[in-house]
């Protein structure tokens, strides 16, 4: 009798009334063979369904069935011929949903879901991009704004792409293509499933400059207008590519070694190039979690926005030692003196940055199974993260041999300027008249009287 007069429509217990009703009907609607064992189920599944609003006006089922649309056509592999068979795609593209495992380990990710459209995207990016030959396709990461944000994808080619004409004259001072802040090309967009992606374009020095010097959040649409001070010379994709030539140039890890450079020390005239050695040895996890496991392998951008100096095409004057040509050469000369290149290979316990190592996973050493007296050694499956605090996102995961790198942030350094320059300071008042003081006056003294010879 008691529970009848609490369970009841207007009882105090309505919410369980509620609950009840509807497991009575979901077993009314579903007629299970063992409904008594399956109340516990029912039962959760009754709490745990959601009343999903269902598009009612033409435009939104209109809008939902094009989406629709899209996200079938983005799962389609690339093919061709009659009947279509898929195809290979030239280029060599990175598996993100592995990517994607390794990087769950650091607490990075975008789920299941979205790691798929990334994969799937960049191998239909790839297909698209076949005629341009590029070797490498990866997802470099993906940068946040205030309505949409960029997803990014890095592509290389051997030698890069050749600068147009015009830019190549109107831009002296800017590296060509393949080289410098310019070596690898860039795609973004902001709707993986809308297979629309923009190329960004090759970098300037004054660009990345004026990127120096600022602090602007993206607002997601490439050619809107940077409003900033001082002003910035370009649109919001411009901008975009700035930063991610900066961020690439001090984040991007190698382990200990892995390029080393066949010749003299960097600088020199017998200076060779970067190389994968001969015979390598994957670092220990201990040595992983210092600095000094690891090294870049881009080149640093200099104050003048490149990674080298451009040569210096002036001719002295001379017969007039202070012509103001001689002047100009000297102080460039003294510029590249205060801001010499630095080794591409250079190591990262002195490299002006900060960062964090943290280690997951089970870090037990395990005897190696293998015949084989070189890779007898101990074996280890823990994950090793390095985290720039310079750059707040970007993250370098290492499992074993295999690393993964990816930014995830809003494109801007930990100690950048402010987004406005600071006010002026308040007008100080008037000091205080201490009003009229008299003047010392000295005492007179009476010269020495002379002495009588």
């Amino acid at each position: 009798m008691a529970a009848a007069g609490y369970v009841t429509k207007d009882g105090p217990y309505n919410a369980e009334y509620e609950h009840l009703e509807k497991i009575i009907n979901r077993v009314i609607s579903d007629q299970p063979k063992d409904a008594y064992g399956l109340v516990e189920v029912l039962s959760r599944l009754v709490r745990e369904q959601v009343d999903t609003s269902v598009p009612t006006a033409t435009e939104d089922i209109q809008a939902a069935a094009e989406y629709v649309k899209k996200v079938r056509k983005l799962d389609q592999a690339p093919a061709e011929g009659e009947p279509p068979a898929p195809k290979p795609v030239a280029s060599a593209i990175t598996d993100f949903c592995e990517e994607a495992d390794t990087l769950q380990w650091a607490g990075v990710g975008f789920g299941d879901l979205e790691s798929y459209k990334i994969k799937c995207a960049l191998r239909n990016l790839a297909d698209a991009k076949a005629e341009q030959s590029f070797a490498t396709f990866r997802l470099w990461g993906k940068i946040l704004g205030a309505e949409a944000d960029y997803y990014i994808a890095e592509a290389f080619k051997e030698g890069g792409e050749p600068d147009e004409g015009e830019d190549a004259e109107a831009n002296p001072d800017a590296e060509f293509g393949g080289t410098g802040v310019n070596k690898f090309t860039y795609y973004a967009t902001t709707d993986l499933a809308s297979q629309e992606w923009i190329k960004l374009p090759n970098i300037k020095p004054a660009e990345i400059i004026a990127a120096r010097r600022i602090k602007k959040l993206m607002s997601g649409k490439p050619d809107a207008k940077v409003v900033t001070h001082p002003p910035f010379p370009g649109t919001e994709k411009v901008l975009l590519r700035a930063q991610i030539a900066r961020i690439t140039s001090d984040v991007t890890l190698m382990f200990k070694d892995k390029l080393v450079r066949d010749g003299g020390e960097f600088g020199t005239e017998d200076a060779g190039e970067l190389a994968a050695p001969d015979e390598w040895k994957m670092p220990p996890v201990s040595e992983l979690l210092t600095l000094k496991g690891w090294q870049h392998c881009e080149p640093h951008i200099l104050r003048v926005g490149r990674t080298t100096h451009a040569p210096i095409t002036l001719e002295p004057d001379e017969e007039n030692p202070d012509a103001p040509v001689n002047k100009q050469i000297k102080r460039i000369q003294a510029e590249m003196e205060a801001d010499p290149a630095r080794d591409p290979i250079r190591r990262l316990d002195n490299d002006g940055l900060q960062w964090v190592i943290k280690q997951y996973g089970d870090d037990a050493l395990y005897k190696s199974t293998s015949t084989d007296p070189a890779k007898q050694e101990p074996k280890s499956n823990a994950v090793v993260c390095i985290r720039s605090l310079t750059w707040p996102g970007a993250v370098s995961v290492a499992q074993g041999s295999t690393m993964v790198q990816l930014y995830t942030g809003y494109g801007m350094a930990a100690k950048e300027p402010d987004f406005f320059p600071h006010a002026m300071p308040d007008i100080q008042d008037e000091p205080e008249d201490p009003g009229e003081q008299v003047e010392p006056q000295g005492t007179h003294e009476a010269p020495p009287a002379e002495e009588e010879s």
